[in-house]
This record gives C-alpha cells, sequence and structure tokens, in this order.
C-alpha cells in the first residue's frame, strides 16, 4: 500500500487545491453574477435564492400569534426559541428573513415550490430542475440535508462539475430526500412527461407524442386535461382527434403527434410562461406552509370523524347491481374496528345501519339496505341526497366543536374527516382517488337556514359558517398531506392507485369545476374525500366485492392516519432520510432580521471550502464515494405485504347495466 493511500481528499497539496480553484474561478464568476430570484408567495411569505442560499421572508397571519409563527416556520423548539429571543421580533407589519436551513419541513417545501416550479416527485426520487447556475452543494443541502452528498449526486446524474447550469435535471435518490420532499406525492413516471407547445389558425395548443401501448383516452384527455367521467372523456378524446386529424381514435401510431387545446389542460402542464401556472404555483407553496400537523403517537388525541358516502334511499353509484353506499359503509366499519383496536383516536361515526349497526359481515357480496341514518339531533332518515349532503357537513361542524373524552376539547388540527366513497368514471380509470379543498374554490360564508334545516340542532346552533383566507389555505395544505399520506398507504400495501395525479382540489365535469359540499362548507382542516374504487372499472369492481380488499383498505386508511400524525408507517420508496444540516446563511437586507441557525447534521471540515471528493486529477467525472451518508446504508424500509386474496381476478364479466351517481 504506498504512503498515500487512505489520505482524506480534503489535505491534499496545496498546489491541488490551487488549480482546483483556478478550475472553478469561471464557474464561480458566473454564478456571482446571477441576480437574486424572489417569489412573492403571499403578502405574509416570499422565497429568495441569492448566491446558492436560500432564504424566507416572512410574518405572522392574522390572528396568529408570535409564538404560533416561531413554531410553524422553525424546524424545531431551539430554532423557535432563537426567534422569540430577538430584540425586535416579527410583527404583522415587520416581516423577517429565515435561513433555509433552520425552517420548518412545510416552509422549506413551500420556498422549494415557489422557487422551482417545475421541480417533481418521481417514483425515483426528486427531480430539481435548476433555474440558474447552481452549486451541487447548495442542492445536496436543500434536499438531503448534507451538503458533502454533492459528489454521489455528480455521479448519478452523469455531471462533471461542482455547478450546474439552467435547466439541467438532477435526479436526488429517494433514499437521500429528507422527509418533506420524500414524503411528497410522487407521479407515476421516472420523469414528468414532455410536452412541446405551439399555435395554429385555431389557437394555441400542446403537443405529445404517444408512447407504445398507450391510448387517447388514458395516455391524453385523462392524463393531460382531468377530465375522468366517462361523457367528458369520450366528448374530448373526439374533439382532440379531430384538432389533430386523427381519423381513427384505435389506430394512432407511435409517435403521432397529438395536439391538444391549451385551455382543455390541467395547470400542471400548461406552458411555464402562462400567467395560471404561476398562480398555481403560489397557491402550491402558501398551501404547504400548513402540511402537517402536531404529533399524535398512536393517534393519542385525535378525533377522527368517519363518513360512509351516500346510504338510506340514495345509493350513490350503482354498476351492475354494486351499490357503493353498500360497500363504502363496510369499510367505514371496518375502518372504525381497526382505529379503536390498534390506536388510542376517538373514533366518530356519522352514519348508522339500524339493526346491523357498525358490524363487519365476514362475507364477500353484502346485501343491499335502505334504512340508515345520519346521527344528526334529531336523526335523520337518507330520503334525500341534497338534504343529507348537507346536514353531513353540518353534522360535522358540530362534532368539531364537541369536547373530548372527559370534557377535555380537542384541537382543530387533531380532528380528522374522511368522506369513503366508490367513484363512476371513465372505464379505463382505475384505483383510489382522493379529494381535498382548493382554496380557491371555497367561500367565505355560506348556509342552508331554511325551516327544513332549522328543525336539526346543528343547524340552529350555527346556521351560517364562515372562513378566513388562513382557514381556506390551511385546509387545502393540511388536506393534501393526509391525502398524500392515505394513496401512500395505498401503494405500500399494492392496492390499485389511479394512475395520473391521484390528489385533486376539485372535480371537473361537464365543463365546472368545484369542491363537493361535504367539504366546501366542512371546518375541519383535515379533510379528505376518498373514493376507493371505480365502480364502472370491472377489475375495481370484482375488487369491491371481495372482503380482503375491504379489509385491506380499511387498513390502508389508518395506516395513513397514523403516518399524517407522525406514527412510524414506512415512508414510501426509502429508509429515513438523514439530519438537516445547516446550509450557508444568506446576508441580511435592510428590511428584515436575519436569524441565524445551530449546525443539525454532518457537514464538511469548517476550515475547508472545497466540496468533499474525492476529487479525480483535475477534471473528469467523480467517482464514487466510499460512504453514502446515513441514509444510505439503511437500505429500503420493509413495505407490508398484501393479503393473498387482496387482488382476486374477476371469473367473469357481468352484464353491464346503466349507470346512476347520487
Amino acid at each position: 500500500m504506498g504512503p498515500s493511500a487512505g489520505r482524506n481528499p480534503l489535505t491534499r497539496s496545496p498546489l491541488r487545491l490551487l488549480l482546483l480553484a483556478l478550475l472553478l474561478l469561471p464557474s464561480l464568476l458566473v454564478a456571482a453574477q446571477e441576480p437574486p430570484k424572489r417569489v412573492d408567495v403571499s403578502e405574509d411569505f416570499s422565497a429568495v435564492l441569492d448566491d446558492g442560499a436560500i432564504v424566507v421572508e416572512v410574518r405572522p397571519l392574522e390572528g396568529e400569534s408570535v409564538a404560533e409563527f416561531a413554531r410553524r416556520v422553525s424546524r424545531d423548539e431551539a430554532s423557535a426559541a432563537r426567534l422569540l429571543a430577538l430584540a425586535t421580533p416579527p410583527s404583522r407589519t415587520r416581516t423577517i428573513l429565515l435561513p433555509y436551513a433552520g425552517l420548518s419541513d412545510e416552509t422549506r417545501l413551500a420556498a422549494v415550490r415557489a422557487l422551482f416550479p417545475s421541480d417533481a416527485r418521481a417514483t425515483i426520487g426528486w427531480l430539481h430542475a435548476a433555474v440558474g447556475t447552481e452549486p451541487l452543494a447548495s442542492i445536496a443541502s436543500w434536499f438531503t440535508g448534507d451538503e458533502r452528498l454533492a459528489g454521489r449526486l455528480a455521479e448519478l446524474n452523469g455531471l462533471t462539475g461542482p455547478f450546474v447550469t439552467r435547466g439541467t435535471l438532477v435526479k436526488v435518490p429517494v433514499e437521500y430526500l429528507l422527509a418533506p420532499f420524500r414524503d411528497a406525492e410522487p407521479i407515476p413516471d421516472e420523469e414528468p412527461p414532455r410536452l412541446e407547445y405551439g399555435s395554429d389558425a385555431k389557437g394555441k395548443y400542446a403537443v405529445y407524442r404517444l408512447k407504445r401501448k398507450e391510448a387517447l383516452y388514458s395516455a391524453v384527455v385523462v392524463r393531460f386535461t382531468g377530465r375522468l367521467h366517462a361523457g367528458d372523456v369520450i366528448q374530448l378524446a373526439l374533439d382532440i382527434a379531430l384538432r389533430s386529424g386523427i381519423d381513427d381514435v384505435h389506430g394512432i401510431p407511435v409517435g403521432f403527434p397529438v395536439k391538444i387545446p391549451l385551455e382543455l389542460l390541467s395547470e400542471e402542464y400548461l406552458p411555464p410562461d402562462d400567467p395560471k401556472t404561476a398562480a398555481r404555483e403560489k397557491e402550491r407553496a402558501e398551501a404547504a406552509l400548513f402540511a402537517t400537523p402536531a404529533k399524535a403517537r398512536g393517534l393519542a388525541g385525535v378525533r377522527v370523524v368517519i363518513d360512509a358516502g351516500h346510504g338510506g334511499r340514495d345509493t350513490g353509484t350503482l354498476h351492475h347491481g354494486v351499490w357503493e353506499s353498500t360497500y363504502v359503509y363496510d369499510v367505514a366499519s371496518r375502518l372504525r374496528n381497526v382505529l379503536l383496536g390498534t390506536t388510542r383516536a376517538e373514533v366518530v361515526m356519522m352514519t348508522r345501519e339500524p339493526g346491523i349497526g357498525w358490524e363487519v359481515p365476514d362475507r364477500d357480496r353484502l346485501p343491499d339496505r335502505k334504512a340508515r341514518v345520519l346521527l344528526t339531533d334529531p336523526p335523520y332518515s337518507l330520503t334525500d341526497p341534497t338534504a343529507g349532503v348537507n346536514l353531513r357537513w353540518y353534522l360535522a361542524n358540530a362534532i368539531l366543536r364537541r369536547p373530548g373524552p372527559g370534557g377535555r376539547p380537542i384541537p382543530p388540527e387533531r380532528t380528522v374527516f374522511l368522506s369513503l366513497h366508490a367513484d363512476s368514471l371513465h372505464p379505463s380509470v382505475r384505483g383510489a382517488m382522493a379529494y381535498v379543498p382548493g382554496e380557491r374554490f371555497l367561500r367565505s360564508s355560506y348556509g342552508r337556514a331554511t325551516p327544513f334545516y332549522r328543525t336539526f340542532r346543528e343547524v340552529r346552533d350555527e346556521p351560517v359558517v364562515s372562513f378566513t383566507k388562513k382557514e381556506r389555505v390551511l385546509a387545502e395544505g393540511a388536506s393534501t398531506s393526509l391525502a398524500e399520506r392515505l394513496i401512500g398507504a395505498f401503494r405500500r400495501r399494492s392496492l390499485p392507485v389511479h394512475q395520473f395525479r391521484p390528489v385533486r382540489t376539485h372535480v371537473i365535469r361537464s365543463g365546472r369545476e368545484w369542491v363537493p359540499a361535504v367539504l366546501r362548507y366542512n371546518k375541519i382542516p383535515n379533510r379528505v374525500l376518498f373514493e376507493l374504487s371505480n365502480l364502472s372499472n370491472d377489475e375495481d369492481r370484482e375488487l369491491t366485492l371481495t372482503r380482503a380488499f375491504r379489509q385491506q383498505s380499511a387498513e390502508a386508511l389508518a395506516e395513513g392516519l397514523i403516518a399524517f400524525f407522525g406514527g412510524n408507517a414506512a415512508p414510501e420508496g426509502g429508509a429515513a432520510a438523514p439530519a438537516p444540516g445547516a446550509g450557508p446563511a444568506p446576508s441580511a437586507s435592510g428590511r428584515a432580521t436575519v436569524v441565524p441557525t445551530a449546525a443539525a447534521g454532518p457537514v464538511a471540515d469548517a476550515s475547508v471550502h472545497e466540496i468533499a471528493g474525492p476529487w479525480p486529477e483535475i477534471s473528469g467525472p467523480w467517482p464514487s464515494r466510499s460512504g453514502r451518508g446515513p441514509s444510505a446504508a439503511k437500505g429500503p424500509s420493509p413495505m407490508p405485504k398484501p393479503a393473498s386474496k387482496a387482488t382476486p381476478k374477476p371469473t367473469r364479466k357481468p352484464k353491464r347495466t346503466s349507470r346512476r351517481r347520487g
């Protein structure tokens, strides 16, 4: 073994370090010349990228105390304490600058969403699209908490230097990601789909080139327009085929340029310079500030309100004799049993079937019943679907006001509303989906205090419901985080999940966009309408008829709830990430205070400013690191195995009958 074997690459000769510095000088000068990038998400939150460092400029929200603000934006109690100890703390009239390393998970995600709108969580990890000349060390620090992983990212992405330029795509593997990026809902592809944009005499359009085995209905209409209902999908497929010069929608060759009118595109697929794109990214970033509730071990102190959709004379979706109301009630009853048997949550059921109560029959096919009642005061026999929906959100708001066991109040942030349904979509669509209350679709106030509704105590106690802007934004952020945990739990159990964007902020149908009323006027901040399956899809329908699937669904929902409140559910795709490290603190501006943060993870030797290698002689691809940080050694977390009967193959296809959506 030679005398230099095993030497630390950071202790190489001064001559080599000088040559390295000369090599890096042009990139450093380019990076220094770029102006800071600033994105104003709201009047209370802005994100700034300056010379490889992220800083946020924030102030307390209206009605938020300084202590509440400090706990919301800070990584931990120590960071919050430093903020509160400032001689001139922030207020509604004075902002404060906070460096990235000291931010809470929600605030980090909000800053990244704002600054890097093209970033995405894919199944392989985080896909970061550089918006300028960015140091790899900074990218590693932002997404992994350890700038020393820059060398590993360079190797994995085939990069040959310490900087990347605008438009470079950097893939950060799942096993290295910090929690907010690891836990974000992944797109189903390894990379986002590539669209081209153009215009002709008929207007602006996007072009997608079909891949092998892709169909116009699912790969284009469902994916890029957000339409899911059969009538909408069929009509749009015909419109797009006509616009694209397609004569036979079933015989489109691979690579054919399909033209999608820009006005039909979902917002996430619009061109980067479209005004709707910027508005959507700001909305997502603002909502991300409220993505995670306080920890609750074993759901202690948490109230879970379970709503089995429809019921009584309202069957909901009806396909081939299968009632939506019958099977979602069975899943709701199973979820109640799982939560009561394995957690410390308080479980509140909103409906009850007389005679059987919340009994769980040990059978696949279930008898249909029409006597279910909504547990209002007095109870309401579910005879009218509209009245049933409105009384549900009135009841949910009344439950939110109730004291918990022992008379103790339960905070709104520890209350969950889960409405279970089974969908009626285009037959090509499969799997679970979740709807959350998109902020822009919520009204500031609403009420239905007619003589009929005033016969119920829940309506008399609070006839009109109202929301502040903070409550609307918080509901979208927290509910989105909850929905992603629920969908992630379904994936871990190999239960079917909708292929494209399974978590949505609104419904699109017949040219209208809206949030379901049971979410729209509901004041429980953590609220999700969860579609367990698509009953118009033959495979989904046959699966729903099995008790194994319904039990697996109930257990997955419980697992997702536990994960939402900081439980030990295995994160999707990998092991726990390394602890966040301290990033470089940017300089203060003249209008705000900068709060320093202490280091919270492994960092390179402070006396050395080069990125840890080992470096090659002068240039060339970086070799593999001998150590990959604390997260890499652990390997992927074990995933629960699905039950053997959870995904049976349908033995026959029943005769198709008419469909109805209640």
